[in-house]
């Protein structure tokens, strides 16, 4: 991203405050109308981003599967692929939705035909997007209008109690050699489902925070555990509330971007701006630049 590019976005994000406008919200509607929704449903569709973009964890999703299956996937996937080529300036969580729904519809339509857990979950969730976990545990509490506590209670909705090994070398799944590890897969892959996606909801809130002006000491109030999470986890980009706060201040201030620090105000000028120690944006770019040591190039 050129630096004429931050300044457009700056600057559009600063005619959209004074106006009062949700250009997000405004880009949703247009995108669903062009998709053929009727107004009822994009109206739905609108609460319903709302409802994700706040990371709100009490109430259940507010499109329903019927609803995602009406949605035109490709319109959507078109949209998408438009919205990351950079020919429209739209905040990230707007793309994110998106996806969101793209994956949901996926889930709602395999399960709609199969009537079978085991068989979405093997194909349409994946366990490096956060999107797809997230919209799978969203669905599964739609379809039985209940919050899932845990991985034993999304095994008690869903009845999946064995699931095969992944083989990283032959990229594959193969069938465990004994039932006890097949059972061990399940528990375990589903409990890594609902982490992923509590994550998701957490960090989302983190980034949403970022970009509406909050600073560091806001960011600290921002407690994984009020997204259900334990004080540490594994198998996300952040571990805990540190980390995950270094790498939602180094997506929003694009410090592990490549050259992004030539573009940009130094650390010293980020960490005034969020009114962080410098340490804290020390931390944040040798934790997003592995391997390279800030300054090494002039930075």
């Amino acid at each position: 991203m050129s630096k004429a590019d931050i300044e457009k976005i700056k600057d559009f994000g600063k005619k959209l405050e004074s106006s009062g406008a949700d250009y997000s919200e405004v880009t949703l509607r247009d995108i669903f109308t062009q998709a053929g929704l009727n107004s009822d449903l994009t109206e739905r569709a609108i609460k319903d981003y709302q409802r994700y973009r706040e990371s709100e964890l009490s109430s259940l999703s507010i499109l329903s599967g019927n609803d995602i299956r009406q949605i035109g996937a490709e319109a959507l996937a078109d949209k998408v692929r438009n919205l990351r080529s950079g020919r429209e300036i739209v905040a990230e969580i707007l793309r994110d939705y998106l996806r969101y729904l793209n994956y949901k519809k996926q889930i709602a339509e395999t399960y709609q035909e199969s009537k079978d857990w085991g068989v979405v979950f093997s194909t349409s969730v994946f366990s490096d997007v956060n999107e797809a976990q997230e919209s799978f545990i969203d669905y599964v509490e739609e379809t039985y209008q209940t919050k899932v506590k845990d991985g034993k209670h999304l095994q008690k909705l869903i009845g999946i109690t064995h699931l095969d090994s992944w083989d990283s070398k032959a990229g594959k799944y193969i069938t465990p050699d004994t039932e006890e590890e097949a059972k061990e897969n399940a528990i375990r892959e589903l409990e890594e489902t609902v982490i992923n996606s509590r994550y998701s909801k957490y960090f989302r809130a983190l980034e949403k925070a970022l970009q509406e002006g909050a600073k560091y000491k806001d960011l600290l109030q921002i407690k994984p555990q009020d997204y259900g999470l334990p004080k540490t986890w594994s198998g996300c980009l952040g571990s805990d509330q540190y980390s995950s706060i270094l790498w939602a201040l180094s997506f929003e201030f694009l410090i592990d971007e490549p050259a992004s620090l030539m573009l940009l105000p130094d650390l010293r000028s980020i960490a005034q701006e969020v009114e962080a120690p410098y340490s804290v944006l020390m931390d944040c770019y040798n934790l997003t630049n592995k391997g390279k040591k800030y300054g090494a190039t002039g930075d």
